[in-house]
């Protein structure tokens, strides 16, 4: 049985339910569907804070190998049905691995992926565990693997409301020095004001966000 894990201070239940209720209304995230247009062939993936496993399934169903990551064990379990639900459970045995643990602990060897997706989650590592996190994604990519996934700007709603230093913010200098190892095939800034959660619990949102698709150099 999976232990649970403290709430994760930037992204604590209540903000988790308000993001699994809308969730069940949104296809699978965008960003991925362009990188996975660009057409590499099928290879090892990560998904770093997959949630309910949309895009872990989509992948599977696309024919690649999948390590899904995520700090709260129903969304570990949630990912794994998903994933079952959509390509059976022979090929899940044989295609996906479901790691619970935090973000800010994992870790992987050097090359170990083709592409490494993190969909809204970097954004909730706590400041001061950030630089090493990203540092060891970049490691875990192999030259030419792929990083879908987005990043938060200092004006987004989430970071006013959550603990100091909990979560990570960027601007668009450091978005860029951060891939300056990589070869940037779209970035996309984003601020707008929305909602999160849906009728009758929609509470507003300002979102400030940075949304990245760039290939690994080397």
């Amino acid at each position: 049985m999976i232990e649970p894990t403290p709430e994760v201070p930037g992204f604590p239940r209540e903000r988790l339910n308000r993001y699994l209720d809308r969730n069940r209304t949104l296809p699978v995230r965008d960003t991925l569907l362009r990188a996975l247009a660009l057409g590499d062939p099928p290879g090892a993936a990560v998904d770093l804070g997959c949630g309910p496993g949309k895009e872990v399934a989509e992948l599977l169903r696309r024919g690649w190998t999948v390590e899904a990551v995520d700090a709260y064990p129903d969304m570990v379990d949630a990912a794994r049905a998903a994933a079952e639900a959509t390509v059976g459970a022979d090929q899940c045995s044989r295609s996906l691995r479901c790691v619970h643990q935090r973000l800010a602990e994992w870790d992987a060897p050097a090359a170990s992926f083709d592409l490494v997706h993190a969909g809204f989650s970097l954004p909730f590592i706590a400041r001061t565990d950030f630089t090493a996190l990203w540092a060891r994604v970049v490691r875990s990519l192999r030259p030419g693997g792929l990083f879908a996934g987005q990043l938060f700007g200092p004006n987004d709603s989430f970071v006013a409301q959550s603990p100091a230093g909990s979560m990570s913010v960027h601007g668009r200098a450091e978005v860029d020095a951060m891939l300056a190892g990589f070869t940037v095939l779209s970035i996309a800034e984003e601020e707008r004001d929305g909602v999160i959660g849906v009728p009758p619990n929609e509470v507003p949102k300002h979102w400030h966000v940075f949304h990245v698709i760039a290939r690994r150099v080397g």
